[in-house]
């Protein structure tokens, strides 16, 4: 027993580093890709200098840290967006071998799914476009890997991907274009992985960690009344409050509503 524990602590500790380096690789995707760009070739780069980064420079958040943020050479800021998607992609594979009950069929999906949203957080982040090239091969992929693995029925998974794009392809038609396509797309893969129900679950807190975190910039004047968010972030972190809580929120729900025991 003490022999399966420690096997299952190192597993999550290597979960959590290999976490941080496929997030630092949904960093090059998510500025690279919007651009049109190669994520394999050049290599790293310094995108106001153009000085090619030395091995050490490019250690997920560590080297942020040790460069205070900026770049060695220009000393222009290196933007938070490159440390937080590290460290959360990091936490996501770590937490999902913390409860993959050694299914590691399931848990290597997972972790796909997780370096896809960091990817799509990451174009969402630099360029407020989700490309069509990320969104709809992921869509075919989370719906096989749901369906083949059991993390959702086959039915489900469908579902899920159906209910997921239609709340966002609903508002995008209801509003005139005001929520982008681009979320509709992101939600295929998305509810493939939840299933409907906790689909919607997260449409719902989606909109809530949005407007927590919109309603501050706003009233400090950050954000324009009319300035587009990205709605990727919030999508994401809606995703993984599903995937990991889901049904301790929705016992909870049922209890304060009187839906449940």
């Amino acid at each position: 027993m003490a022999q399966e524990s420690a096997t299952h602590e190192i597993l999550i500790a290597l979960a959590f580093i290999y976490g941080l380096i496929f997030g630092s690789f949904a960093n090059v995707v998510g500025y690279r890709l919007p651009r049109g760009e190669s994520v394999v070739w050049p290599g790293s780069h310094c995108p106001n200098c153009g000085r090619d980064l030395a091995a050490w420079e490019l250690v997920p958040v560590l080297s942020w840290l040790v460069l205070r943020g900026r770049c060695r050479t220009c000393k222009v800021p290196i933007s938070w967006r490159y440390p937080a998607i590290e460290l959360a992609t990091g936490v996501a594979f770590a937490l999902s071998a913390a409860t993959s009950s050694g299914n590691y069929a399931k848990l290597a999906v997972w972790w796909a799914f997780w370096l896809y949203l960091a990817s799509a957080v990451g174009c969402d982040l630099t360029s407020l476009i989700l490309p069509d090239v990320l969104t709809l091969p992921a869509g075919v992929i989370f719906f096989l890997g749901s369906g083949l693995t059991g993390i959702r029925t086959w039915l489900m998974a469908a579902a899920g991907a159906a209910v997921g794009y239609a709340i966002v392809a609903a508002i995008h038609f209801v509003t005139g274009g005001k929520m982008g396509m681009g979320d509709a797309k992101l939600n295929l893969g998305i509810g493939a992985m939840l299933g409907p129900g906790y689909m919607v679950m997260a449409f719902v807190l989606a909109a809530i960690y949005g407007m927590l975190a919109a309603l501050p910039l706003r009233l400090a004047g950050r954000v324009k009344p009319q300035q587009p968010i990205p709605f990727a972030p919030f999508l994401a972190l809606a995703a993984a409050t599903c995937a990991f809580v889901g049904p301790d929120l929705w016992h909870l729900y049922a209890r304060l509503t009187g839906l449940g025991p």
